[in-house]
């Protein structure tokens, strides 16, 4: 499906903070003072936002397909690291619907080497398999191999990489899409919203080695520039990913220290947040500086519920499950693909944080609707 917007009930509330009347530098994160024309770019980011705090709907998802054909046939799809939790539960989640469907599911045990992921193929390609879903390595790495399936008539699909609005990978015919940078304009235009007609200051915190992080930084940092007041800006710090956990507080930390008028923290990833929140702590107790971020992790939604993250733009890893197999299915099939078909997202914060358990669970806060409604697609219902 294409991302659907859902109108929340909530409406957008952001008050007209008058020129002179913000805090000045210092103990509130050192936010310039608020003006007028601030305040009503505020609650124009703030109604967009506002758009997508409600329950999506899926309806739109594609041509009807009758999959009954497929029944029997294999899939293998190879994560770019088994092991993983983020990516053992997304191929759980696609495993479960290919049961459904009567299709076998073989997740190839890679280990996040360009060596297992050729092997990977390889063993697919001597399986028959119907389809092989590349779930995070990136094709235009694996060129030899890719070509090889394609000669033995398997399509290849990569899942989750790009940006819906990326176009597909070069050489291929079906790919299943993420909404990476409609996450990162959400993120900016509610840190907007927020500041009520402040300038927002970011520290922007990425991973550049990862196929999303330049478009979703460009996005930020183009959203405050088009909606943001006067004099909003945004700096950035790259931190790898296997140097989450001892790089980005200690840089968090730094930074808010050497500017004390950032007033907003943005990691595209919201297990960043883990490491960023202590950060701030350490370096502006006494100052508000609120963390928008990306995903939907369970342990980061209770982050929201906490009050310690403001805002996440949430997936639901099962939803996307579906999406990646309706993807898959038409590969297999030869149907015509779905130009740039993703899962949706849900703005999480304190007004809706409670729809997604307690504690909060993944996935949850979505409806299940889309599982019938694919099911029904798909004809097996």
């Amino acid at each position: 499906m294409k991302i659907s917007k859902s109108v929340a009930a909530l409406a957008a509330a952001t008050a007209l903070v008058l020129a002179g009347c913000g805090a000045e530098s210092g103990s509130d994160g050192g936010s310039s003072a608020a003006t007028a024309d601030g305040a009503a770019l505020a609650e124009e980011a703030a109604a967009m936002v506002d758009e997508y705090r409600g329950v999506p709907s899926p309806d739109d998802l594609g041509a009807p397909i009758d999959i009954s054909e497929l029944e029997g046939e294999t899939i293998y799809s190879i994560p770019i690291d088994s092991g993983a939790e983020f990516y053992a539960d997304g191929e759980a989640a696609m495993a479960a619907v290919a049961e459904d469907a009567g299709i076998n599911y073989v997740t190839f045990p890679a280990d996040g080497t360009q060596t297992s992921y050729q092997q990977g193929i390889q063993q697919a390609i001597n399986a028959r398999a119907g389809a092989i879903l590349l779930n995070g390595p990136l094709p235009e790495t694996l060129g030899p191999q890719i070509d090889a399936a394609r000669d033995a008539g398997i399509p290849v699909v990569p899942l989750h990489i790009n940006d819906m609005d990326s176009g597909t990978s070069e050489g291929l015919e079906y790919e299943a899409f993420a909404p990476f940078n409609l996450a990162a304009r959400l993120m900016a235009l509610d840190a907007i919203a927020y500041h009520e007609g402040a300038p927002v200051n970011a520290l922007i915190i990425q991973s550049s080695e990862t196929g999303p992080s330049a478009g979703m930084v460009e996005t930020m940092e183009e959203t405050l520039e088009e909606f943001g007041p006067e004099g909003s800006k945004a700096s950035v710090m790259n931190v790898s990913v296997p140097q989450w956990s001892t790089r980005i507080q200690d840089e968090v930390q730094s930074n808010l220290l050497r500017d004390p008028t950032i007033n907003t923290v943005l990691p595209i990833y919201d297990n960043m947040a883990t490491y960023a929140s202590p950060g701030i702590q350490q370096a502006a107790a006494g100052r508000d500086v609120p963390i928008f971020t990306f995903n939907g992790t369970p342990s980061i939604l209770q982050m929201v519920a906490d009050g310690t993250v403001a805002m996440n733009v949430a997936e639901n890893p099962d939803w996307v499950a579906y999406v990646n197999m309706d993807t898959a299915f038409r590969a297999m099939l030869g149907e015509e693909p779905i130009e740039g078909v993703s899962g949706p997202v849900r703005v999480i914060d304190e007004t809706n944080v409670e729809e997604t358990g307690n504690p909060p669970r993944s996935g949850e806060g979505f409806g299940d609707e889309y599982r019938d409604a694919y099911r029904e697609l798909w004809g097996l219902i």
